[in-house]
């Protein structure tokens, strides 16, 4: 019987692991002792790795106000798109160094997902694969099936 616990020390870039992450809680309903156990160790691992870059890409209090004014703005039947306009223009000018430090933080982020990391993950052999399991779902977690 083959061992579980089959580690690989393997360069990511933030972003395939943001990827990654995502399918693996695509798959992680499907059946199987082995598989199940895998998934979820992984995600663990790397959800504990991206808490620092979810942690840095988190906008300002008082940026999350001004955007839920702007939305509220966008979203209001009352007043008429040129009003709307008119308004969320004159919120973004008083609040230019906010806007800006907010898109500075984005374009931080987006450098930041490009970043490598070595990162040891539990490998699935294809035994363990669930039966059910499509062809999308294997595209997704593919950088974890041993080959």
């Amino acid at each position: 019987m083959e061992k579980v616990n089959t580690m690989e020390l393997t360069t990511y870039t933030y972003r395939s692991l943001a990827d990654l992450l995502q399918a693996m809680f695509e798959v992680s309903e499907l059946k199987g002792v082995k598989f199940s156990l895998q998934i979820s160790k992984n995600i663990s691992l790397i959800k504990e790795e991206l808490s620092s870059l979810e942690e840095s890409s988190k906008p300002t209090a008082k940026f999350l106000e001004i955007a839920q004014l702007v939305q509220q703005l966008e979203t209001s039947e009352s007043i008429s798109d040129e009003e709307k306009k008119e308004k969320i223009q004159k919120i973004e000018s008083e609040n230019v160094e906010l806007v800006e430090e907010r898109k500075s933080q984005i374009a931080e982020f987006t450098e930041m997902l490009k970043e490598e990391i070595g990162l040891s993950l539990f490998k699935i052999s294809e035994d363990s694969l669930p039966v059910d399991i499509t062809a999308k779902q294997l595209l997704g977690i593919n950088l974890i099936i041993k080959e």
